[in-house]
């Protein structure tokens, strides 16, 4: 007989001894892995870092989508740091491209308006700003700026000078005619300008309206101003803008042609220039010593002198021309446009007493004319320069037409000659 088979006898050590050796080993990795991620997430507290943030341990940059580092070419920007204001941070050193562009945006925000109104229509073109000198540590500036006229108006430029100061990471900016431009000068270093020059400065941004028509219209003492030309020539006279132009004034401006072409200096001052180039070509003022300024626009050949320098009355400043460094209408012929300034505009030249004569306007009819006793010349006439103090007694000379030419221009008559046909 065959016995029935017992349970077969397991070797010990067998099977079921490895699920706990498995389940051993299990644990303690698992204590392994929690123990290394304890110690990075101590290490990114440590360091300041973010907890599954992308990136080294304690960089603080954004987290990118994987979508955006998948772009290819993507550069990264550098960022700036903030200013106190928020901004970005102001520069360290003074920055001649930053000074321009925002002595162009304090031009426009201050004369634009005088400017629209004067040229009959919005500037086409931005200021021409021109540094005229600059410390030799760059945080001090003066110059000129002008806001250019369009192609079609007759106007005279609207013109400004400025002072600047690098302060505190800033430009601090001021035009004449303003406080800020007047507390500038009087800071600014000597080696940069002059006590005397910043004082004519601050005489011409200082000077009234009322105080300007005195000393032109000989209430005041005044600077003794002749006509642009030598004295004693005879040049032709026309308005510098149309009557009932943009200005709503026939004398708004005066231009003056003929002669030999060289323009002198009215009166004894300080030369500037604004709009000025290479070739010598620029609109120029003269600064008198009573703070008034007189405008001689056209020029070209401007003697290579130094912004502020002093001329004397009778002196050349340049020779008529056509050119135009500060825009507007062309002009038919070489001529020089002339009129008188003070620190925030123009002065009118109604009443205007120079070189010997009166200038008048008329309202009905509108018209703008010269006199001297019963001589009226209007536009288009011949007007003699009599120099700064004629005598009262000597009557000006009239031309003639026809009469021997001097100088290249048409002759004078004797004293009690008849008028040309262009005075009444």
């Amino acid at each position: 007989m065959r016995r029935a088979p017992g349970p077969r006898a397991r070797p010990r050590g067998g099977r079921r001894g490895s699920p706990d050796r498995l389940s051993i080993g299990a644990v303690v990795l698992s204590c392994l892995v929690g123990l290394s991620l304890l110690g990075v997430v101590e290490r990114a507290l440590l360091d300041g870092g973010t907890v599954g943030a992308s990136g080294t341990v304690g960089d603080d940059s954004p987290v990118r989508s994987h979508r955006e580092r998948a772009k290819p070419g993507r550069r990264e920007v550098p960022r700036r740091t903030p200013g106190p204001s928020g901004g970005p941070a102001a520069p360290a050193a003074p920055d001649p491209a930053v000074l321009t562009a925002r002595v162009r945006e304090l031009t426009l925000e201050q004369r634009g308006a005088t400017a629209r109104r004067s040229y009959g229509a919005a500037p086409s073109r931005p200021p021409v700003v021109d540094t005229a000198r600059t410390s030799a540590d760059g945080t001090w500036v003066f110059g000129t700026t002008a806001i250019p006229v369009p192609a079609a108006s007759a106007a005279t430029p609207e013109i400004a000078f400025f002072a600047a100061r690098w302060r505190r990471g800033r430009w601090e900016i001021g035009l004449s005619g303003g406080a800020a431009f007047t507390g500038l000068l009087s800071a600014m270093p000597a080696s940069l300008m002059s006590a005397a020059e910043a004082g004519a400065l601050r005489r011409y941004a200082a000077l009234t309206a009322e105080g300007a028509n005195a000393l032109v219209n000989g209430s005041r003492t005044g600077d003794g101003l002749m006509l642009p030309w030598k004295s004693g020539a005879v040049w032709s006279m026309t308005a510098g803008e149309p009557p009932g132009g943009a200005a709503g004034r026939p004398l708004g401006s005066l231009a003056f042609s003929g002669g030999d072409g060289r323009v002198l200096s009215s009166g004894a001052g300080r030369l500037y220039r604004f709009c000025g180039d290479a070739a010598g070509r620029a609109l120029v003022m003269v600064i008198h010593r009573s703070g008034l300024a007189t405008t001689y626009y056209r020029v070209r050949s401007v003697p290579r002198l130094r912004d502020g320098s002093v001329v004397g009355r009778g002196e050349p400043i340049g020779r008529t021309g056509t050119d135009l460094p500060c825009g507007g209408a062309a002009a038919p012929r070489p001529q020089v446009g002339f009129d008188l300034r003070r620190g925030t505009e123009r002065v009118p030249l109604d009443g205007a007493r120079i070189g010997g004569w009166t200038f008048r306007e008329r309202a009905e009819p509108l018209l703008g004319f010269a006199e001297r006793g019963d001589l009226q010349v209007l536009p288009g006439g011949l007007l003699a320069n009599l120099g700064p103090v004629p005598a009262a007694d000597d009557p000006p000379p009239s031309p003639l037409p026809g009469a021997p030419p001097e100088d290249g221009t048409p002759g004078r008559a004797k004293p009690g000659g008849a008028p040309s046909p262009s005075a009444t």
